[in-house]
């Protein structure tokens, strides 16, 4: 048994982390380009930006929890 949770730790790194923002900022700066008003902007970019944060903050968590050296 492993003393990992199950979660967004689990598989949060920082290249995922980035990954995530990079997508994030293309998608709305590609929504912004076609048009798109704030209801529809919204109901896609707020997902993806709050599952951006999530494995933004566990990947800093895990960093913070592994023993250097």
């Amino acid at each position: 048994m492993t003393s990992e949770r199950p979660g967004f730790r689990s598989f949060a790194s920082t290249p995922l982390a980035v990954a995530l923002w990079v997508v994030t900022v293309g998608a709305t700066a590609l929504f912004l380009a076609l048009g798109w008003n704030s209801l529809q902007l919204g109901m896609l970019v707020v997902p993806l930006a709050a599952v951006s944060i999530a494995v933004t903050v566990a990947a800093i968590k895990k960093a913070r929890n592994t023993p250097s050296g």
